[in-house]
Formats: C-alpha cells, structure tokens, sequence
C-alpha cells in the first residue's frame, strides 16, 4: 500500500513538473518572440495611436516598481481566459483563428474535409456564465503566483512584454481546461508567435492531441520554439526560418501557389502605369505620404492604388486619403488580394509576404524601406534577389524595376519564395491524408 501511494505521488510529482516545464517554455518563447523589432515597433505604434493607452502607458511608467503594474497585467491574464468560449462539441478537430488571416487560412480545410468533425474555440470580448465558472475552478487558485511572476518580469522587461506573457498564461489555463473536458483528436493553428497561438500549442501538447499548423504569411525571426505534428509553410524559404529557428515538425508541406502564377510582362512596361501600394498594418505615415507624393510627380504614372493591411493600425489613414482630394489616388474598398493585383502594373510595399504574392501574380514590384516600423528587408526580400530594392531617396524607375526581373536566375529565386509548381488543390488534398492519418492514430490513444 505505501509503494502504491508513493508511485501515484511521484506520477504526480511527474505531472507537475511537465506542467510546470510547458508553461515556463510558453513564456520562454512569447518574451522571445516579442524581442523582434517589429513586435516593439508595432507595440509602440499602437500606443500612439490611442489617447487612453498613452495615459496608460505614462501611469505605468510612473508606478515601476509598485504593485500595480502587475494588478493590470493581471487583468489582462483573467480577461484572456474569459475571451475563449468553447464549440459545439467536444470531439474532432479543434481550431482557433482570431484575426482574419488566420481564419482564411485554415475555413476552406473545414470545407474540404468536414468528415474530421471540426470546431472552432472562439473569442469574444464578453463573457458568458460557464467562462465565469471556468475561471473560478481553473484559474483562481493560481491568482497570486501570476501576479508575482508579472512583478518579476517587469523588474526586467518591458510592460507590453510582462502584460503578454500573463495573457499567454490566461489563453493556457483556459485551454487546457477545454483540452482536458474533450476528446479532441486534432488541433490546428495558424498564429505561432501570439499568446493565444503559443498557449494553444502548448495546451494540446500536454493533452497529446496532434498539433497542426497552417501558416498564412513568412515567419518573423525570432519564431516561438514549437512542436507541430504537421505543418503547412508559405514556402521552402519558410521551411528554412523553421528549422532553423529550432521549430520541430514531424511533416512539412508548402502552400501551392501554381493556381496564381503568371509569368512577368516580356515587353516594355506601359508609358501609363498603374501603380498599387500595399501596406502592413504599422504604416510609417510620413515614408507613405513622401513615396505618394514622388509617384503623383512622375508623368507615367496614370494611377495609384493603396491597400491598407486588414488590421491598419493608423487611424488617420482615410481621413489623410479623402484630405488629398487627388482622382489618381484611392483605396481599395474589400476586394482580395489578387483583385487588386489586378488593377495594377507596378506594386510597392514594406515587410510584407504581399509582395510575394505580387511577383508570383506576374507584377514587377519594390521594396521601399522605412514604410512600416521593421527592421530593413525583415523576410530577406531584397538580400536574397526576389524584390527590387527602391533606394532611400525614393527614386522610381520602372524600367530598371522591368531589367530586375528579366535576369535569367530570378524564376529560380521565384520559387524559393512560392510553390508555383504545385496548386492550392493538390497540396490540400495532401494535407487532408496526413490530417486524416493524424486523427486516426490518435483516436486509437483516446
């Protein structure tokens, strides 16, 4: 009898330890995440952006070192627990997606394969009756070790950083509560480098439900060091940055792109020119209005097109458009991606995989630097020979941009950076088999 309670003591011990292991490694990895100078810049930016985070913001400089800072880091965590609102059943497949990129990266597999039984851990910014209970029963006991653990971050980090990392603690106990309720046989995800991404992870890994990504863009260096069973990366230069980063995946596929593909224009470029500029979300304000500006005194061009990111963070941005009260510039107004692409001759941007998607729609395009708040050439565009680098000065020279793409080695650069030998439809059907595969393995373990 006393060897029996000293196993289950030590099977819990065991449990404990792996627990605590995970959670550690979860906050590991968003404090390293949020190291990249994107992070900090769009954190920045979103603080200037909003009179009520300012203030904020000041208060929680003045008060370093007292108590309160952690009181509303703490806030954060419980609200993060009470976003998550669980589906309609408990079985299957598991998903979540809290930004549109995320969701139109994994809705059409839900289309696809409806057979895995798929649902959807939602978020919502009241909460219900049963979060409440939830977090009462799972998150309360833990209160006081949460608020020093943020009192001890912030004695080294910055607030934005301590204030993610407890909302990465609030996301993990709410879904490992869901995890251990359920019988779910597959976990998918798209956001790797996100509190609720990370947690969700790590929340299926102790509950031995197989993680599956499906990415919707390049990763951003540093990437949160993660398991997956299967994932499904934007390209083989992706796949790189993965395994490079320390990222574990047992099976990587790449996002056909073959279904986009057209060759670059073989003949002069138009005298008149339709020019799309499509941003990231943290828009440099002042490189956007010069670059603008340089392009409506050139006599070639005839039109300008910018595209706001889905989560544009600048909040004078239609106003600053209508104020301009120029018919060669307007914004788009919800097409996709590819139906703007084709209103133009000629896209600009910053550090985004949209250019990706432009060269690989046949469209000469520029890097222009200092358009959002990363670091220069953040996805190695530029340095690696896939994007032509507009110079600081801002300098527009289509012709130039037209010899860039001609040269015999770029195709091979091309697909470096896009699947176009492959379509969207062959590599799904691919990914429906390992999916299948992975939930029939672990529905033998449930």
């Amino acid at each position: 009898m006393n060897l029996a309670s000293t196993m289950r003591d030590t099977d819990e011990i065991r449990a404990d330890i792996d627990r605590a292991w995970l959670l550690h490694h979860g906050i590991k990895n968003i404090l390293r995440c949020d190291e990249a100078e994107v992070v900090s810049g769009i954190a920045r930016y979103v603080i200037s952006q909003y009179g009520s985070l300012r203030l904020l913001s000041a208060l929680i400089k003045r008060t370093r070192g007292t108590p309160l800072p952690a009181v509303i880091a703490l806030i954060g965590g419980l609200r993060s627990f009470l976003a998550i609102h669980p589906g309609h059943r408990s079985d299957g497949a598991v998903w979540i997606a809290r930004l549109g990129n995320e969701r139109r990266a994994i809705a059409r597999l839900t289309t696809l394969f409806p057979e895995l039984g798929w649902t959807e851990l939602t978020f919502h910014s009241h909460p219900t009756a049963a979060t409440v209970a939830a977090l009462a029963r799972n998150f309360a006991s833990t209160v006081r070790s949460i608020f020093r653990i943020a009192r001890r971050l912030h004695r080294r980090y910055e607030f934005f950083k301590v204030l993610r990392a407890v909302e990465l603690i609030g996301y993990y106990a709410r879904y490992l509560s869901i995890f251990k309720n359920g019988r779910f046989r597959l976990a998918v995800m798209s956001s790797h480098s996100n509190p609720h991404g990370i947690a969700f992870n790590l929340a299926a890994r102790r509950c031995g439900v197989p993680v599956i990504l499906i990415t919707h863009g390049m990763p951003v260096r540093p990437v949160a060091r993660l398991f997956y069973d299967l994932a499904v990366v934007h390209c083989e230069a992706a796949r790189q940055t993965y395994m490079e980063e320390g990222c574990r995946m047992k099976r990587v596929l790449i996002h056909g792109r073959r279904q986009d593909y057209a060759p670059m224009p073989d003949g002069p470029l138009s005298e008149h020119l339709a020019v799309g500029i499509f941003l990231c979300k943290d828009v440099n304000e002042e490189r956007l209005r010069a670059i603008v500006e340089r392009l409506l005194c050139d006599p070639r061009v005839s039109r300008i097109l910018v595209r706001p990111h889905p989560k544009n963070l600048w909040m004078g941005f239609d106003e600053w458009i209508k104020s301009r009260n120029e018919p060669r510039l307007r914004r788009n107004f919800g097409g996709s991606v590819f139906q703007d692409l084709e209103e133009t001759d000629i896209v600009l941007g910053g550090n985004s995989s949209v250019l990706v998607d432009a060269v690989t729609a046949g469209r000469p395009s520029g890097y222009v630097p200092g358009l959002d708040y990363g670091s220069p050439d953040l996805h190695a565009f530029v340095a690696r020979g896939l994007i032509y680098p507009i110079d600081v000065e801002l300098n527009f020279d289509p012709d130039a941009m037209f010899r860039f793409y001609q040269r015999p080695e770029w195709p091979t650069v091309l697909r470096l950076f896009a699947n176009v030998d492959e379509d969207e439809a062959s590599v799904a059907a691919r990914v429906g088999v390992a999916m299948r595969e992975l939930g029939a393995v672990n529905a033998g373990s449930v």
